[in-house]
């Protein structure tokens, strides 16, 4: 067995032009997965980070009637608000890793600038704590944040666009209030946004709290609470150990962690996608190694005869060979590894500027990417696919090589 193991290796180096062919087409099937891994990886990172920044926080209280209508229909109920007191802000101040907290009150309405009308999501905050939780003060574009109780408002630039508002414009919003009865609310346009999060930039209207509360007729009520942690992957631990502490306070709230939100479970659904993807371009590799270890073992029907009929059994031939294509797998793996990493490196460290390859806001097609996209690490891939290659490369060589060891030696020599 050591003989055979020396001859494979040996066959390497002899057939030098096969083995190196062979080798950079498994290191490109290699490097072409790492980059995609590293690129998607980055992209599904940054939307969750533009999920958590700009819209969901990390944690959510509010009351489990209003998920429910949330989530299921769509809707944000007025019916089903709660009361942010003393005892309440302290349970959740309290929370491990606690950042900040943002209360806001939602509400549908329809913005008109006296033309025209558009369906939003109107939020009413508290500047203040707002700032705390959701990074949009360095995305202003133009103007700046309202203070409480000023009839003024702050929305994407694209909705601006989109409804021909600028800064010291005025706009209207119809509400329907908690009694079910229309009312209007007037404000004062204070700034523009434009952020990664497309939902921020085209379809959300904020307000001052008070304003809100008296438009609505919901005077010390809000639809959530929103926490931003200082570790973000602790939100399903604390969300129960929170929700626990509140029971005692009141019974119908719930807390709930980022990553249970429907927009984050969809992006969730989307790496099924990427996996698909990623599937294909194995797919693709797997093809090229395959053809080209067949392609070599049939080449090679003569030296496999002369292996038979030196006395070596269907096994031995077949063992020869496979650790040959295995070490050939091993070669390209290493190969594309390496390569893989000088790719990865500068994605990471200095990211890719889409904006300016395309020349286009890739925000604006709802991609969250504001600036440049950067790539991850992923150990555990580069790992992956080194295992799958030499794996499909040892494989690949199995069936030719028992077909040509089963084979009369005579004819097998002399085979063209």
């Amino acid at each position: 067995m050591l003989f055979l193991t020396r001859l494979a290796f040996k066959n390497l180096a002899r057939h030098r032009n096969r083995t190196v062919i062979t080798s950079i087409i498994i290191a490109f099937a290699v490097l072409s997965y790492i980059l995609y891994d590293s690129l998607i990886g980055g992209m599904i990172e940054m939307s969750y980070a533009t999920i958590t920044d700009y819209e969901t926080g990390h944690l959510q209280v509010m009351t489990r009637e209003y998920w429910e209508k949330e989530t299921e229909e769509k809707e944000l109920p007025l019916e089903h608000l709660f009361t942010l007191d003393e005892e309440l802000e302290r349970e959740i101040q309290e929370v491990e890793g606690f950042l900040a907290a943002s209360p806001e009150l939602n509400f549908q309405a329809r913005l008109g600038n006296g033309v025209d009308e558009l369906p939003v999501i109107g939020k009413g905050i508290d500047p203040e704590a707002f700032g705390r939780v959701f990074a949009l003060e360095d995305r202003f574009v133009e103007g700046s944040m309202f203070a409480p109780g000023e009839n003024r408002a702050i929305l994407g630039k694209r909705l601006a666009d989109l409804m021909d508002l600028a800064v010291g414009d005025y706009i209207t919003l119809l509400v329907k209030d908690k009694d079910g009865s229309y009312n209007t609310i007037d404000a004062e346009i204070a700034g523009l946004v434009h952020t990664s999060n497309p939902n921020v930039n085209q379809n959300i209207v904020y307000l001052p709290m008070d304003i809100v509360a008296q438009g609505l007729n919901t005077p010390g009520e809000v639809s959530k609470v929103i926490i931003r942690l200082e570790n973000k992957d602790l939100a399903s631990k604390l969300a129960r150990e929170l929700e626990g502490k509140l029971k005692g306070i009141a019974g119908n709230l719930a807390v709930y962690p980022w990553d249970e939100m429907e927009v984050v479970t969809f992006i969730g659904a989307a790496e099924i996608e990427k996996q698909l993807i990623f599937a294909i371009i194995l797919l693709i590799g797997a093809i090229a190694i395959i053809n080209t270890v067949i392609l070599a073992a049939l080449e090679r029907m003569g030296e496999i005869g002369m292996m038979k009929a030196l006395g070596l059994q269907n096994k031995e031939v077949v063992y020869a060979f496979v650790l040959e294509s295995a070490g050939i797998g091993m070669i390209g793996g290493i190969l594309g590894v390496l390569m893989g990493i000088g790719g990865v490196w500068p994605m990471v460290k200095y990211g890719v500027d889409f904006a300016g390859l395309v020349g286009m806001d890739m925000a604006s097609f709802g991609l969250p990417i504001l600036g440049r996209l950067y790539g991850v690490w992923n150990p555990a891939g580069f790992a992956w696919v080194f295992i799958f290659v030499v794996i499909i490369s040892s494989l690949s060589s199995i069936l030719p090589a028992y077909w040509a060891a089963n084979k009369d030696p005579v004819k097998t020599i002399y085979h063209r």
